[in-house]
């Protein structure tokens, strides 16, 4: 049993709160508790991705906030369980932080018997960072267009068409999974270490469908290299403003939206935590980094510490049971 809505985690995009805590600490203060090294943010997944892309744009705009600067280093592997393990076990200085996402914060305690960290244990919130839109997407020259046509086409094709995922546990592999349990499809699940090798696959035709999140895949959108279907969200995209969403498409209560935040460590100081947040709350507000957001599709979020670790309950007990409920395992 489907249920009856997966609600966007963002529930409006454009009505999201900016940065309360931008000033969180008074500026000798906050800058006497961050580190007086390099911060390292880790992203699970090869460059190119959301995540990737995202953090590259935060790090940018942390040069002259953060007294070293971040630095983006790319650790792909176990849809980002790889990640997540050496943040773990880091030093709790604020050196060395995760850029969360949807699967290893969210989902995949539920899908993998053994992830190789406690979620809920293992590390200390620090901030949330942005939220995008997912689409379902299908490679050039496939002979669907609409996501009616597409589920005949899996129905009258069972085994054969191909949909790939950035890695077992990501939103673009639970979206197709709710749909295989939702409309009885047989089709095959191709999942990448990461989003960017699946595009490369996509755009080449050797995968027939991806639900990708829209700043990595937009691109090729409007290249012409993919071509969208619907929208997995409850609201239309405003970069796609002529896409419809899967309720408008036959397919209410489909709606996930990705989102995106950083943790340190467990044992790294309140104060230290205080610091790294009101800095990259700073870095989140920036002229410069909210207008590359917008070109990117990405919903800028921010606030204190105490929200991205809501977020992550919140988003682990919900896929929790949507794993059970749909018998959904990692491959």
């Amino acid at each position: 049993m489907i249920p009856t809505a997966i609600r966007p985690v963002a529930a409006s995009f454009a009505a999201t709160a900016l940065l309360a805590l931008a000033a969180i600490l008074p500026p000798a203060t906050a800058a006497a508790q961050l580190p007086d090294r390099p911060v390292r943010l880790l992203v699970g997944s090869p460059p190119g991705g959301t995540s990737d892309i995202m953090a590259r744009i935060l790090a940018e705009a942390s040069d002259g906030i953060l007294p070293r600067g971040a630095v983006v280093e790319n650790r792909p592997g176990a849809n980002g369980n790889i990640a997540m393990g050496e943040i773990a076990r880091a030093a709790p200085d604020g050196t060395a932080l995760i850029v969360c996402a949807f699967g290893p914060c969210g989902a995949n305690p539920a899908l993998y018997p053994n992830p190789g960290y406690d979620l809920l244990s293992d590390f200390a919130p620090v901030i949330l960072t942005g939220a995008v839109r997912n689409v379902m997407v299908v490679r050039k020259g496939f002979p669907a267009a609409t996501l009616p046509e597409v589920l005949a086409r899996v129905r009258a094709e069972p085994g054969r068409v191909t949909f790939a995922s950035s890695g077992a546990g990501a939103s673009n592999h639970l979206g197709p999974e709710l749909l295989r349990a939702r409309f009885g499809l047989d089709w095959v699940h191709v999942p990448y270490r990461g989003s960017a090798p699946a595009i490369t696959d996509l755009v080449a035709g050797n995968v027939d469908v991806f639900f990708d999140n829209l700043p990595s895949i937009l691109p090729h959108i409007r290249a012409g290299n993919a071509r969208p279907v619907a929208v997995v969200a409850a609201e239309r995209a405003p970069e796609l403003p002529d896409v419809p969403t899967f309720g408008e498409a036959g397919a209410p209560g489909v709606a996930i939206d990705s989102w995106f935040g950083l943790m340190a460590p467990a044992r790294t100081p309140p104060a230290t935590v205080a610091a790294l947040n009101a800095a990259f709350g700073r870095a989140l507000g920036a002229p410069t980094l909210r207008r590359r957001f917008a070109e990117a599709g990405i919903a800028p979020l921010g606030g204190p510490p105490e929200a991205m670790g809501e977020r992550v309950r919140t988003e682990a007990a919900r896929w929790a049971e949507v794993v059970r409920t749909n018998n959904l395992r990692a491959e």
